[in-house]
């Protein structure tokens, strides 16, 4: 018995001295029941947990303490990642008169209930994760100990201005949106290369989609139900990617799914002639074999594929470094072959937008070209290249400024020994009839021929030839058709009224 008394001391001891050589914040760091929060601006740590230089940062009492007789004050501090303290430790004491220490400030408030005065922020200490420690003080034994997380941006821009709502194809508004229509948001937000935010997609709250910025993930591509009603999809925004422990930016889009038909491309599947259609509705499949991956675009570019929105509708972007190709067509053994390209397209810059490649016709090519509100196609081959040229700077005094799209296309042929295109415009846009005589260049009769969407000459690419915009074209449809689409062309084809031809004799 004594045996056991003796032991039962000796462990007694052993813990009362291991108190005694411990900090009790250490032991007790969060026993209590305080409601100590942060307010940002007026904003609660809870809800945001970054700060910058200039935010002003009040701590209170979430509950009255004034009828508490423990309480005499409140204790806050910053603590970076190695658990140093940083910048000032202010105790708003009710018992003290003001006073500075080191880096120990003590401001005296008559009480600690209400709104106490603002934290002063830690002078120059780097963008980082960092610790708000809260400590409830009864003179100078801590009662209660919270610690939370913030991320401290300094004088780095990171605004979060919302969710932007992207249909494919014109409609009337992005408000409605079509049963399975596929939709494009975006988090739109404004920063500088210091960061590179990272953006969690929730559906209710499913995490859907989550990652950095730079990998593109504040777009996402959302398909209605094939049920009509009212849903919402929300954007969470950080400004980096070590995010556990903090609250970001919120903004939610609200979504509204009709019954009710929306036009939105310029042409449909039923039509005979079509072969190939392209709606981009956030892919590069062919919207009329839908399930059939040989008709699929291919991307030339190892990257990952760009889109692009603009007036509340959206794109595929190509260039001379982000290139797409439809697949190789054969050519029918036919005396003459008519083909149509039809699409809608909105120009970024200047360069080749559209480029055919006819095999086996001794480097034969055709080229769609933009360059200051001027379209050019141009025919090419051994003995001779011919130019036409359609001046539109009468409709659109800046192609480059102007939210709208333009309905296009590019008629070819082929007879023995003739290749022969010309541009067409389609549209309201403009006035003057359509009234252009095709160019045609001498070649042999090829046996199939490959469209790209964007270009770059390998010929050039050899000589060190840089081409000047990564990006030069928003393809908003893409349509081909083995003859004309009549339907089609028979409505208002209109263009302006100044077209060029030229003709380069080679030989």
């Amino acid at each position: 018995m004594c045996a056991q008394k003796t032991l039962k001391l000796l462990i007694l001891l052993t813990f009362l001295a291991f108190v005694a050589g411990c900090d009790m914040d250490d032991l007790f760091p969060s026993a209590g029941h305080y409601k100590v929060n942060i307010l940002i601006n007026d904003v609660s740590l809870d809800d945001c947990s970054f700060i910058r230089f200039d935010d002003i940062i009040r701590p209170y009492f979430d509950e009255s303490v004034s009828e508490d007789p423990d309480v005499t004050g409140l204790m806050v501090y910053f603590r970076d990642s190695a658990g140093s303290t940083v910048g000032w430790r202010v105790t708003y004491c009710l018992n003290q008169e003001d006073s500075t220490a080191g880096n120990e400030r003590i401001i005296s408030v008559k009480n600690l209930d209400g709104e106490l005065p603002s934290f002063p922020l830690p002078n120059n200490i780097p963008m980082d994760r960092y610790t708000i420690v809260t400590q409830v003080m009864s003179d100078n034994n801590v009662l209660q100990r919270t610690e939370k997380t913030i991320y401290y941006l300094n004088r780095t821009v990171f605004l979060y201005e919302g969710i932007n709502i992207n249909l494919p194809g014109i409609t009337d508004s992005a408000q409605l949106i079509p049963k399975e229509a596929v939709v494009l948001l975006e988090a739109k937000m404004e920063f500088n290369a210091l960061i590179d935010p990272y953006i969690i997609w929730y559906d209710g709250k499913n995490k859907i989609s989550e990652g950095k910025f730079s990998d593109g993930a504040a777009q996402l591509f959302w398909k209605a139900p094939d049920q009509s009603g009212f849903f919402s999809v929300k954007a969470e925004v950080f400004p980096a990617n070590n995010f556990e422990g903090l609250s970001g930016y919120q903004k939610e889009a609200s979504l509204v799914v009709t019954s009710i038909p929306v036009n939105m491309h310029l042409v449909s599947s039923n039509i005979a002639d079509l072969l190939s259609w392209y709606t981009f509705e956030g892919n590069l499949n062919d919207s009329k074999m839908i399930n059939s991956p040989d008709r699929s675009l291919i991307s030339v570019s190892k990257s990952s594929q760009k889109w692009l929105s603009v007036n509340g509708t959206y794109g595929v972007v190509t260039g001379s470094e982000n290139i797409i190709k439809l697949p190789k067509m054969p050519i029918p053994n036919r005396r003459i072959n008519n083909w149509q390209t039809l699409f809608r397209f909105k120009p970024i810059s200047n360069g080749v937008i559209m480029a055919v490649e006819f095999d086996s016709a001794n480097d034969t090519y055709l080229y769609l070209s933009i360059m200051n509100n001027e379209l050019s196609l141009t025919l090419t081959s051994p003995a001779q290249t011919v130019s036409q040229r359609m001046d539109l700077s009468s409709v659109y005094n800046d192609f480059y400024q102007s939210t709208s799209f333009i309905t296009a296309g590019v008629s070819f042929s082929f007879e023995p020994n003739m290749i022969s295109a010309q541009i067409n415009i389609l549209g309201d846009i403009i006035s003057a009839e359509l009234n252009i005589k095709p160019i045609s260049v001498s070649a042999e009769l090829t046996e199939a021929f490959q469209i790209s969407l964007g270009f770059k000459n390998k010929e050039d690419e050899s000589e060190g030839f840089k081409y000047s915009e990564e990006f030069n074209m928003l393809w908003d449809e893409f349509a081909l058709y083995f003859s004309p689409p009549m339907e089609v062309l028979a409505a208002d084809i209109k263009s302006s009224s100044i077209v060029i031809e030229e003709e380069i004799s080679l030989e």
